[in-house]
């Protein structure tokens, strides 16, 4: 389809049929397994709420995750949700809120303004975000390392590894554990990864300017709906890993997104756009 030839091609890392569809149990799972852990220890004596903002992919896996533990749960979600992934949510236990956008609210997603106001008040942040816990991306590390591992035992040098953007933590954590340059991927409906490195080149340290270099992109929109984070939080380690790898954001149209949409499907992966 592609037009590679017999010595070269794409190889892609099918997560569509792990919990969830997709790869975010990972990242989720290595918070569930400390609080178990504390548990068992004793050092959390009461089951505080979980709380997660998504729109897609990854609530779902936290709600699975969440009811295989019998561990309460709230989604916070944008209000245009669709009504039957929210009843997957509702069927799954999971107390869903759609969030819509207040008057006195600073720019952001008002999912995301809610979840952090849950977290002030008690809630554990069950988040595919790093800088909301950073014990999700031990478990995404293991999306490289398998990579890695697969790729050795069929004898396969990779080049570089294309990674799709929404919030940032599934690039930065295989462009951490997978030493081959880093392409990451958002679409040109909402690209704000792009903007910040555009606009962090000469920057040696982009972190001590944060709120400069990564604003809210206005109004995103694509059919790629799972990665329409207004902001990329886990850009730090993005950028990092395109800086040390080599590398760099790719800005795809949407004619492309609706072309690969289509190649997945022929191809026999059940993705989403």
């Amino acid at each position: 389809e592609l037009g590679m030839s017999a010595g070269g091609g794409v190889w892609v890392k099918d997560e569509t049929g792990a919990v969830g569809g997709s790869q975010k149990a990972r990242h989720l799972f290595s918070i569930l397994l400390h609080l178990r852990a504390a548990e068992e220890i004793g050092h959390l004596a009461d089951r505080p709420r979980l709380a997660i903002s998504s729109c897609g992919n990854a609530a779902l896996a936290a709600a699975m995750l969440a009811k295989a533990a019998s561990w309460p749960i709230d989604v916070f979600v944008p209000t245009w949700m669709s009504d039957g992934f929210g009843r997957l949510l509702d069927e799954l236990d999971a107390t869903v809120h759609r969030c819509e956008r207040r008057d006195d609210d600073p720019p952001g997603d008002p999912a995301m303004l809610r979840f952090r106001d849950a977290v002030r008040s008690g809630a554990v942040p069950f988040t595919v975000q790093g800088p909301e816990n950073a014990l999700c991306l031990d478990g995404g590390r293991t999306i490289g390392w398998e990579i890695a591992d697969q790729a050795a035992a069929l004898d396969c040098r990779l080049d570089r590894i294309f990674v799709q953007v929404g919030g940032g933590a599934f690039a930065a954590t295989v462009g951490a554990s997978l030493d081959v340059p880093l392409y990451a991927v958002q679409t040109e409906g909402c690209a704000p990864l792009d903007r910040a490195w555009r606009r962090s080149v000469d920057i040696e340290h982009p972190a001590s300017q944060w709120s400069e270099l990564m604003t809210v992109w206005d109004d995103p929109k694509s059919r790629a709906d799972g990665i329409l984070d207004d902001e990329t939080y886990d850009w730090i380690g993005v950028i990092e890993a395109m800086r040390r790898r080599g590398g760099r954001p790719v800005v795809a149209p949407e004619t492309c997104v609706v072309e690969a949409h289509r190649l997945a499907h022929a191809a026999g992966y059940d993705a989403s756009a």
